[in-house]
This record gives structure tokens, C-alpha cells and sequence, in this order.
């Protein structure tokens, strides 16, 4: 028998799958939705299974508690915007405005460079994100590994004591401590996740957190690290990688545009409660067609019974409505550049609106909330 034949019944009769690279090829764009469902009760019962190959994630028990899921939009479409130049799209939440999160997206890496949050008045605010968040680096395989630095900050301790008056002299005026966080990423295993809706060969990520703290002091009109003396109390530089981190499993799975699973991870290495997975339901759009985008408008948004749609698209425009499960629930075509919607028939909640030129691109996906 040749040996190619012989070592593929060998893999058949011993159960070996094959793993997989991650390429970044069905990572989500400008103008997909990521249709996610969170599971608020389970997840801490489920097995993580150990870091290697060939492994089998059984997460057939999940159930969805509540939708979750992303819009991507583009980055004029979010608050405080200006502030993140770099990004390529932002991701905002399609159920309600709790968190913007801004994307840079390349050949080889997925990055998070900007954060918005909402404080308690409902204003938004800039995130406690400094720097960037390397979300995802592809082409990825077992034992990939990456970081970034996300998170920095500094606290001064003035003495109060200035022993010899103003101006640079050797005693000791203050002490300062920098903070630096950064994630550290590996992927650690590789096998079959079984979701409800079916199962898929996945790669898994796991993120740690790394704090890295370092000490000097003022003397001599300058920063210095801590002398001889001071160093018999205290430390001048530790670092301290923490237990608590999140896994995420990702597939090359086209149906799938963003991980499969996430379950975050407690400082004992147990799963949290919360649990977020894919639904596997097609994205209705695939990017948005700018050249075909003629200055959309779609107003009032919130709507109550009806909603209008301009756009330059002389010759008229296809439009669908989706809810937020992906299955469409309305349709209908515009012979002019302008249509006004009828609404009437949907009951109250968040929809995805689609508007298509005549060749079929997309020109506009919008998140569509009707109040009544």
C-alpha cells in the first residue's frame, strides 16, 4: 500500500482531524452585521478542555438568554469619532448605544484603537484605551502568539519636603509608579467546537493580561531608578501576568465573519457565567459599495410608522428590512430615488435596513429602531 493511502486510514481510524489557519479571509468588514447570542447560565459548567490539539468543545448545552451582535458601520456613524483617525469602521451595538468599539482592519491583524463608552448622565466619554488592543493577528495556528499594549497610567507621590530649598539638588523630592497593561495572545489549542447550530473546526485564542509596574524617583532635577538604600524596601520594577483572561475560537468557516465562541476566564481559570457565540445566521450585506452610496438618508430614526429613504439612485433602489435575527420580514422596490416606507406592520424593536442599487451593491445598512 503507498504511503500516502496508508497514512490517511491511519488518520481515519485514530480520529485525527486536521487543524486549521486562521487567514483572516472571513473576518467581518465595513457593513456586515455580526448576529450573536449570549448564554448567562451555562457557561461556567462547561469544559475548557486542555491546551493541545485535536480537542472537542462540547458547548451543545448553550442557550441564548438574550441577542447580542454588532453592526459595522462607518466610523462617522459614532460619537467622538474624531478622535480615532485610524480606524476603518466601528463596531456599535445593535441593541442599544452602551459601547463603540473602533477597528483597524489590514491583511494580517484586527486591531481595536479606539473605545467610547456612555457615562451616567448618557454622555459619551473617551474609554479607558490608550494605544492598541490586538484583537486578532492572522494567518493564525497553534502556538501563534502576539501582544499589544492597551492600557497605561502614572501616579506621582510628592514628599512635601524639599530639604535644601528650590532647585536640583540630591534629596529625594518624589516618587512616581508607571502602570503599563498589555494583553498577551496564544493560541494554545485546536479541534471541533459543537454549538446548537452545528459543529466547526476552530483554532483557540487565549488572552492574558500582563501588568507591568516600574518605580523611580526625583532627585537632581530629573527621574532616576530608585537607589541602593531604597531598594532594601522596596521594588523598583515587577511584573505580575494575570490568571484571568478570556478564550475566543475561530473558524474559516465562511458562514461565520467573527469568532465562534468567547468565554471569559476567572482568576482561578474557571469559565465566567457569560458566554457569547455565533448564530451562524448568512449576513445579509457583504461591505458597503461606496461608489454606488449616494448620500443615503434614512429619517426619522426612531421611526413609528413610517421611514423615509433619499438617495441619488435616479433609477431606484431595492430595500429589505431584517430583524435582529437576520430573517428577513419586509421587502420592496423604489422605481425613484425616494421611497416612503411603510412600517405599520412591524411591532416595536431594533431592524436592519438595506438599501441596494440595481446591480445588487450595497449601498446603505442602517440599524432601524420603530417606537410605538
Amino acid at each position: 500500500m503507498r504511503k500516502p493511502i496508508l497514512l490517511a486510514v491511519m488518520a481515519i481510524s485514530t480520529g485525527i482531524s486536521a487543524q486549521i489557519t486562521f487567514d483572516g479571509m472571513s473576518m467581518a468588514n465595513l457593513g456586515d452585521t455580526v448576529f450573536l447570542a449570549e448564554d448567562t447560565t451555562h457557561a461556567a459548567f462547561l469544559d475548557m478542555e486542555s491546551a493541545a490539539g485535536n480537542q472537542v468543545w462540547d458547548f451543545t448545552s448553550v442557550t441564548e438568554d438574550k441577542p447580542d451582535g454588532v453592526i459595522l458601520e462607518e466610523v462617522s456613524t459614532a460619537p467622538l469619532n474624531a478622535l480615532f483617525p485610524t480606524a476603518d469602521f466601528v463596531a456599535n451595538d445593535l441593541y442599544e448605544d452602551s459601547i463603540h468599539l473602533f477597528f483597524k482592519k489590514t491583511a494580517t491583524y484586527l486591531d481595536i484603537v479606539g473605545l467610547v463608552e456612555y457615562d451616567s448622565l448618557g454622555d459619551p466619554v473617551k474609554g479607558e484605551l490608550d494605544g492598541t488592543w490586538r484583537f486578532m493577528q492572522y494567518p493564525a495556528t497553534m502556538g501563534t502568539t502576539f501582544s499589544s499594549q492597551f492600557l497605561s497610567d502614572t501616579t506621582t507621590d510628592e514628599l512635601g519636603i524639599d530639604f535644601d530649598g528650590a532647585g536640583p539638588h540630591p534629596y529625594i523630592d518624589s516618587l512616581r509608579t508607571i502602570f503599563v497593561a498589555s494583553f498577551h495572545n496564544e493560541i494554545d489549542a485546536w479541534g471541533e467546537m459543537q454549538l446548537p447550530q452545528g459543529n466547526f473546526m476552530t483554532i483557540r485564542q487565549r488572552t492574558s493580561t500582563i501588568i507591568d509596574v516600574t518605580n523611580d524617583c526625583y532627585y537632581d532635577g530629573d527621574w532616576h531608578p530608585f537607589t541602593t538604600l531604597m531598594l532594601t524596601f522596596f521594588d523598583d520594577h515587577y511584573s505580575d501576568t494575570a490568571t484571568d483572561g478570556t478564550y475566543r475560537w475561530w473558524t474559516d468557516d465562511e458562514k461565520v465573519n467573527l469568532f465562534v465562541a468567547q468565554v471569559d476566564i476567572d482568576t482561578n481559570g474557571n469559565p465566567d457565567s457569560n458566554m457569547s457565540y455565533t448564530k451562524v445566521v448568512p449576513t445579509p450585506p457583504v461591505g458597503i459599495d461606496e461608489s454606488a452610496n449616494g448620500n443615503v438618508k434614512i429619517y426619522p430614526n426612531p421611526s413609528t410608522h413610517f421611514v423615509q429613504v433619499e438617495t441619488a439612485l435616479e433609477s431606484g433602489f431595492n430595500y429589505s428590512i431584517y430583524d435582529v435575527d437576520a430573517k428577513l420580514v419586509m421587502k420592496g422596490r423604489s422605481s425613484s430615488a425616494v421611497e416612503r416606507i411603510n412600517l405599520t406592520s412591524l411591532s416595536s424593536g431594533i431592524f436592519l435596513l438595506q438599501v441596494t442599487n440595481d446591480a445588487g451593491a450595497n449601498v446603505k445598512f442602517e440599524k432601524l429602531q420603530i417606537v410605538r
